[in-house]
């Protein structure tokens, strides 16, 4: 079960990160909610409508752990915003539900340029 957790989460943000926001509506649930800035929605369909606002071809995600346990599948990243202006480590929760993705909660934490790296080791 996690292993397949895993793997819809990972097949979410690869389409995600593609722009291919299509082929990711498949993988939400109608009552999908999202925590995350700049979403704050609570919807399948106002998530969709924020998220072809966003200029996804430029955003950069490295994804350093991925964890599934039960329904939850947590993520470690580091990303590189749009014009590469900020350089971010981010914490993702996914919950799961009937094999969709039903909510994320995300934590970012902005990373000093003279900083050293501290998702490296996660």
């Amino acid at each position: 079960m996690s292993t397949d957790c895993k793997d819809l989460v990972l097949t979410c943000l690869e389409l995600y990160g593609k722009g291919d926001l299509d082929a990711v509506l498949p993988l939400l649930c109608d009552d999908y909610v999202d925590h995350g800035l700049p979403f704050r929605t609570t919807t399948k369909a106002d998530w969709i409508v924020v998220a072809r606002q966003l200029p996804l071809s430029a955003l950069r995600i490295d994804i350093r752990r991925l964890v599934a346990e039960g329904d939850y599948v947590t993520m470690f990243s580091r990303r590189w915003l749009p014009g590469g202006a900020l350089d971010i480590a981010v914490a993702d929760v996914f919950r799961l539900r009937d094999g969709l993705i039903a909510e994320r909660w995300e934590i970012v934490e902005p990373i000093p340029a003279e900083s050293p790296n501290p998702v490296a080791t996660l």
